[in-house]
């Protein structure tokens, strides 16, 4: 099973982004993007893995309402900008860059300390915050992002759960369901 853990992205926020997508479209490469569709919109915290077996992320879910011994609470990430994605040069992805806050910081460690005991490592990678916009075809490299995207104000991206999903790949969109949540700490 392909699984990962993700925070689903909020309805305000897959609006703001929908308007810019909407933008983007009117580009003279916009036409030729893969776009996502919106309910599939995330913020990936750790990618389990593309064959792990059901009873392992059975495993997950189950732990998932007992991880964060002290109450984790729930707070906002800022989404900065469109940008492509791994870089402007070899870009497959369109995305929405988040800024990179001690607090998901924190939360991406949290969780790889959750999981281990369950045989999972942490991730070799730099951890890049991102929502996924669109795929982004080979040819279209290199792509330019018009300037009025590099900088994004009042986006901000409520992180007040964690959301188990199982991915399937598809010839369009993957399929993302989800398999448990852990909600996050809240005071209103």
């Amino acid at each position: 099973m392909r699984a990962f853990l993700a925070i689903p992205i909020d309805p305000r926020t897959t609006q703001q982004l929908n308007a810019l997508v909407a933008q983007l479209k009117q580009t003279d490469w916009g036409e030729r993007i893969v776009w996502f569709p919106p309910q599939n919109y995330h913020l990936t915290l750790h990618f389990l893995g593309g064959k792990v077996e059901a009873e392992r992320v059975r495993a997950v879910a189950d732990s998932m309402q007992n991880w964060f011994a002290e109450s984790m609470s729930y707070f906002e990430a800022e989404v900065r900008k469109i940008e492509a994605f791994p870089s402007a040069l070899r870009a497959h992805t369109l995305i929405a860059k988040v800024e990179t806050t001690l607090m998901l910081q924190y939360l991406v460690r949290e969780i790889e300390e959750q999981i281990k005991p369950l045989g999972f490592t942490a991730s070799q990678q730099a951890f890049r915050p991102h929502i996924s916009l669109g795929r982004i075809p080979l040819e279209l490299n290199p792509i330019s992002i018009p300037s009025a995207f590099k900088h994004l104000d009042n986006i901000w991206l409520n992180v007040d759960r964690i959301t188990l999903y199982q991915s399937e790949l598809t010839d369009g969109s993957p399929i993302y369901t989800p398999l448990a949540e852990r909600l996050l700490e809240t005071y209103d």
